[in-house]
């Protein structure tokens, strides 16, 4: 294998620990339980949260998954069909929706190329929702039929109505709060285990972020193009596009998978899982590989649209909700210790939570964060995905310190060393020895990653404000010189 931008390889499935939210809440619990767990209960208690504190420290992947959040699944699809609809809005007809819900953006959405449209909000746990809930409960149950999987749904972007995003901002807030209700209290269990109050206490005293996001298909940006030429009155039509061909009426997209031996899973239990590989490209990312720098970002698992053009290639399309083709989320990770690349496959209706470098730091490395992307189907060139994120971040002006830190640097600094590129850090000699037995075309495939990631110790001074690490790290990424600045 050839590891370069083009190449092709081979990511194992990885499934993710799973906890569900009933034992989430009992393991978060400050007050005694009555009456007194029996001494079974708390030693299945006991293992369940040394599985998470395993699977989101040094020897795990960084994330776990959420199972069985109460009124959670009728949020995320209520959510999720507002992305593709908010994408593709003309401009000022989105910027009417936007500013009626107080959302706002941080992509460049006047860029009818993009690969991603995001719309987003600044949260706070000062939010009382509860006077919404009603209205939401009883539009989940009458509209939860909009967009169930394998029924076809005709789009178009000219016919316009307010009406149809009535509760967007509503429903957007919810789930926001749900969502960091999960962030907060897993923080409250790693507090336990590491006996510490820096998480719970760093996520109460800061914000949050709640990002609606729409991972655009080829289709979906020949529509952007054709309503905005529309809106300016030009008569030009788009040539139509060379694509897929339409799905099955049951739009299921399946690909043929060889069987392998090997299995990646973090469950701690006794389930038998066979488990399967998966090709991805380094090349053909919807987002590209970086590490989340706030405390931990809470995902829900993500939808998937096929999408064909009406024969005039105009402004309707035909879109079907179905399962992945490769039956994963496409959330990929970078194991640096074993050198391996996976993708990530997650339950419906759960959330995945993965731990920040704030959390790194606040921890003393008790908790790893891990380098990941997401990745795009291999030549399915009209399928787009939706999730919504809530990145939970400590206070702005919170002081970061790595004392008591047992290395002062990261794992991705020592592989950085050890594939010969540099960092400004004067306190990396020591690592020199770290090494394991890495192959030609391994060595190759890190440093093609990791050329794009800025490491930790150029971006982080002990005692920095996280204000001043967050605009750090952005600028180290995406500015003029960072390392993404043209990705």
């Amino acid at each position: 294998m050839e590891a370069t931008a083009t190449a092709e390889v081979a990511a194992e499935i990885l499934e993710p620990l799973e906890v569900r939210f009933s034992d989430l809440l009992l393991l978060s619990s400050a007050a005694p339980s009555h009456p007194p767990p029996s001494p079974a209960e708390l030693a299945r208690l006991e293992s369940i949260s040394a599985a998470v504190m395993q699977a989101l420290g040094s020897s795990g992947p960084g994330l776990l998954a959420i199972t069985e959040v109460p009124k959670a699944p009728d949020l995320r699809r209520l959510i999720l069909r507002f992305a593709r609809k908010l994408a593709l809005l003309g401009r000022k007809d989105r910027a009417r929706v936007l500013k009626e819900h107080g959302l706002g953006s941080d992509v460049p959405l006047k860029n009818l190329d993009r690969n991603v449209s995001s719309f987003a909000l600044q949260l706070k746990y000062a939010h009382n929702l509860n006077s919404e809930s009603s209205s939401i409960r009883s539009l989940c149950t009458e509209e939860n039929h909009y967009y169930a999987e394998g029924n076809p749904v005709e789009d178009s972007f000219e016919k316009f109505d307010d009406k149809e995003f009535k509760v967007l901002g509503s429903t957007f807030k919810e789930l926001s709060l749900c969502m960091m209700e999960l962030g907060l209290r897993l923080a409250q269990i790693c507090d336990k285990a590491i006996d510490c109050r820096e998480l719970k206490q760093s996520i109460m005293d800061g914000s949050a972020k709640g990002r609606l996001i729409h991972y655009h298909s080829t289709i979906d940006n020949i529509i952007l193009k054709e309503t905005n030429r529309t809106k300016k009155g030009s008569k030009k039509k788009v040539e139509p596009a060379t694509l897929d061909p339409s799905p099955s009426d049951e739009c299921t997209i399946s690909r043929n998978f060889h069987e392998k031996t090997f299995v990646t899973h973090w469950y701690s239990g006794s389930r038998s899982v066979k488990d399967r590989t998966s090709q991805i490209t380094l090349s053909n990312l919807w987002q590209q590989w970086h590490y989340d720098y706030g405390i931990f970002t809470v995902l829900t698992s993500p939808s998937f649209m096929f999408s064909c053009l009406t024969e005039d290639c105009s402004h309707i399309s035909c879109c079907r909700e179905c399962s992945s083709p490769d039956e994963h989320t496409y959330l990929q990770l970078f194991d640096i210790k074993k050198n391996k690349i996976f993708v990530v496959r997650s339950p419906a209706d759960s959330f995945i939570i993965q731990v920040g470098e704030a959390a790194n730091i606040l921890t003393s490395g008790k908790l790893q964060s891990t380098l990941h992307s997401v990745g795009r189907p291999v030549d399915i060139v009209n399928l787009s995905r939706q999730t919504f994120v809530v990145f939970l971040q400590p206070a702005w002006s919170k002081i970061l310190s790595y004392s008591g830190y047992p290395e002062e640097t990261s794992n991705h600094d020592k592989l950085v060393l050890r594939t010969g590129m540099t960092t400004s850090s004067k306190k990396e000699d020591a690592f020199l020895r770290y090494s394991t037995s890495d192959s030609e075309d391994s060595h190759q495939l890190m440093q093609e990653i990791l050329r794009k990631i800025p490491p930790l110790s150029i971006r982080f001074r002990d005692g920095m404000t996280f204000a001043e690490f967050s605009h750090e790290t952005t600028k180290q990424y995406y500015s003029s010189s960072g390392t993404q600045s043209m990705r």
